[in-house]
């Protein structure tokens, strides 16, 4: 991820996703494997992300994407997803104030086909909560453990 992210790093598209899904392949074996069905394991980014950012922003082919993450992961699917949506204007206030990285030089047309193509993800499916970012951070943080206590009630 560090070399991935990395604001020296210039990928072609296809090279930024099998490194994508070279470092998922490793997250299958060192930890989801080992713990699924065992544990509870949150997930910064999984696929989705690979389909929102390579798929929907970079245009690489989403079939391709779906093949790949199966046969890395087989069967293991996320149980439920959190889906933070923010503003393009939150995000460029965002983006200003952290250490950037190679994502950050890519343009707002870029960032704003990533977001509808997660919206287009979630659309329809019980499995997703949208969370709007542009939102206090307690009020959001409030809704995401309730959410997660009624999950790990079930």
């Amino acid at each position: 991820r560090k070399l991935i992210l990395d604001e020296k790093s210039n990928f072609k598209n296809l090279t930024d996703l099998f490194l994508y899904i070279a470092a998922r392949n490793e997250n299958f074996h060192n930890i989801l494997k080992k713990y699924h069905k065992k544990r509870v394991i949150l997930i910064d980014r999984f696929t989705d992300s690979t389909i929102a950012y390579q798929h929907y922003g970079m245009g690489i082919n989403k079939k391709l994407i779906i093949n790949l993450n199966k046969l890395v992961l087989r069967n293991i699917k996320p149980t439920f997803t959190f889906l933070n949506i923010v503003s393009m204007k939150n995000l460029k206030l965002r983006i200003n104030k952290r250490k950037k990285n190679r994502y950050d030089r890519f343009n707002h047309n870029f960032y704003n086909k990533v977001q509808k193509g997660y919206i287009k993800l979630s659309k329809n499916k019980k499995k997703y909560m949208i969370i709007d970012s542009n939102e206090n951070i307690l009020k959001n943080k409030i809704k995401i453990l309730k959410k997660i206590n009624f999950l790990l009630s079930i």
